[in-house]
């Protein structure tokens, strides 16, 4: 196939990302793991938060104001030439958002209720039933006449002279496989999640999507693009037994955090107390727990019935189930403590706004490969569901220069690669022994837990990555029982390909920044002076190689080509 565009992933961000192609009137390629573009990625169910500024007048509500309590949020590690261009572009696209059909406002007041949490400087949440979210910004690429490849995961980029020109992809239903050529290409594969063990010890129950496995990162390290902040992973707290989303809306609504003697524990941590940055929250809980105090505990007794019903709304939106969890359980969190343990880990972007781990991008939302862009959870500027439709957007706005600056006809595909790359996987389809790609993945989160989560030191972490190299070896004996048993085996050779990344970029760092997201219990201080860079990975001869940039420039300034300026 040749198009103008190929979007790899078909959630928030990559579907704004094909919004404003397909305004320009390019062709756009979306592949899409999921079965319906209107109810996939993270938050094909619903979400009942979005961060924006409105710009409504008062001083707090400015992009300015955010984007001067960006450094601290960030504990000094961001970009801030391609945060400061997501924050300003907020106003602008959420209109645009509100064109598309997503209703913002609260059903009883019809105004919006805007909320504060997670440490920002102003009431930037909005609380809203984002049910049909996806849907509106779905049916917004479906009328744009999108080429839309569900059921398909990309499995290689193609690239020349550090340029993408398409990507290789198959169907793990009909096991039908993809050439396609493209002008420009935008990765928006999501997080990396079922990288570490949980409470309940289901994988698939996790706290992020289950099925954004770290692709995007896998795919551009393969292909030489840079990432970056690689060390730092997230957590949250869930309800013990269910990793779901809800951590916003307990907060934003008064909800209180208390250990196993009655003790509300948040404010020995920060002066803002359960309105901590989300790392701030998960690293007090862990805390607790290392102290002797846990188990800890949700608290909503002391909240009006009003609040309640509004919690209880807003719980259900995320995730349907949980309400039938709670009565399953036996649990009534109006009138009882619940008792909530800490969620499993992911590559995502350290429990803090605007600094994200994955694709290091430009204020155009390219990588340092040309024509290759990212956008939302895989990205280095992040956001939740705000952040990867600004960036999506920005991204696909930045495809359309790209595609309109493109001269000469796009490379050939090269079918012999491209014809070993598919025997290799029909060669899992047909070994009958070997490993299997639950069995890897098993031993990358038993690594990772008991290595590279949230204390790391000099002898864990060479040891976590002697194991995930040696697991790599094992990769070749891998083995699929049917086409969707292909994809799991893709997912599990990327999963494993980012804990190793991460292990190396934690390697490097030798000091404590963020809480949990990156503590090193033989560098147990933050080191600004010597450490307030950001960490770049990328492809070396033997593996992963690690260097540093200062955080007073952009990540841009580590590419290897020019970047226009936005």
């Amino acid at each position: 196939m040749d198009t103008d565009l190929l979007v790899v992933g078909g959630g928030v961000a990559g579907s704004m990302a094909a919004i404003p192609a397909l305004e320009a009137g390019l062709q756009v390629v979306i592949c899409e793991k999921g079965k319906v573009l209107d109810h996939c990625g993270s938050i094909g169910c619903g979400v009942d938060h979005y961060l924006t500024v409105m710009d409504t007048g008062p001083e707090w509500d400015t992009p300015e104001f955010l984007i001067k309590h960006v450094p601290e949020l960030t504990d000094g590690i961001v970009d801030m030439a391609v945060a400061g261009r997501v924050i300003r572009e907020m106003p602008r696209i959420f209109r645009k958002l509100e064109s598309l059909g997503v209703d913002f406002k609260d059903k009883q007041t019809g105004t919006y209720y805007r909320l504060r949490s997670f440490g920002l400087p102003g009431t930037y949440h909005i609380n809203f039933d984002g049910t049909d979210f996806k849907k509106q910004i779905g049916e917004r690429v479906r009328k744009g006449k999108a080429a839309v490849l569900m059921r398909t995961m990309v499995v290689q980029l193609l690239t020349q002279d550090n340029r993408a020109y398409g990507a290789l992809a198959f169907n793990f239903r009909t096991g039908e496989w993809y050439a396609i050529r493209a002008k420009a290409v935008v990765l928006a594969a999501g997080d990396v999640n079922r990288i570490s063990k949980n409470a309940s010890g289901l994988a698939f129950d996790s706290w992020h999507f289950p099925y954004d496995t770290g692709d995007a990162h896998a795919m551009g390290y393969r292909s030489g693009a840079l990432l970056a902040n690689m060390e730092s992973v997230e957590a949250t707290l869930t309800p013990k037994g269910f990793s779901c989303q809800g951590l916003n809306a307990l907060v934003s609504l008064g909800a209180y955090f208390v250990n196993q003697h009655g003790e509300r524990f948040m404010f020995k941590y920060d002066k803002k107390g359960e309105n901590a940055r989300r790392a701030v929250i998960a690293d007090a809980a862990i805390n607790e727990y290392l102290l002797g105090n846990g188990p800890v505990y949700l608290d909503c007794r002391h909240l009006p019935q009003d609040m309640l019903d509004r919690m209880e709304a807003t719980l259900q939106v995320d995730r349907y189930t949980l309400p039938a969890f709670y009565q399953q359980k036996g649990v009534n969190f109006r009138e009882e403590l619940v008792e909530i343990s800490i969620s499993e880990l992911s590559i995502r972007r350290s429990g803090v706004y605007f600094r994200g781990s994955g694709l290091a991008v430009d204020v155009n939302g390219e990588t340092s490969v040309e024509g290759l862009f990212a956008a939302g959870d895989c990205a280095t500027v992040s956001g939740g569901i705000a952040g990867a439709a600004v960036l999506g957007h920005i991204a696909g706005e930045g495809t359309v220069r790209r595609v309109n600056e493109t001269r000469g006809a796009l490379p050939a595909v090269d079918l012999a690669a491209a014809g070993a790359l598919r025997a290799e996987a029909e060669g899992f389809l047909k070994r009958t022994d070997g490993t299997s790609w639950r069995e890897l993945e098993d031993k990358t989160r038993q690594t990772v837990t008991d290595y590279i989560g949230v204390r790391r030191t000099d002898k864990g972490l060479r040891l976590a990555l002697d194991t995930l190299r040696a697991l790599a070896q094992r990769e070749k004996t891998l083995r699929a029982d049917d086409l969707h048993g292909l994809m799991r085996v893709h997912e599990s050779k990327n999963i494993r390909l980012n804990a190793e990344l991460m292990a190396a970029a934690s390697l490097a760092r030798k000091e404590t920044r963020t809480g949990s997201a990156h503590w090193r219990l033989d560098y147990p201080q933050t080191d600004d002076e010597n450490w307030r860079k950001f960490m770049i990975v990328e492809r070396g001869a033997d593996g992963p190689s690690v260097r540093t940039l200062s955080t007073d420039r952009p990540l841009a300034d580590a590419f290897a080509r020019s970047v226009q300026t936005v």
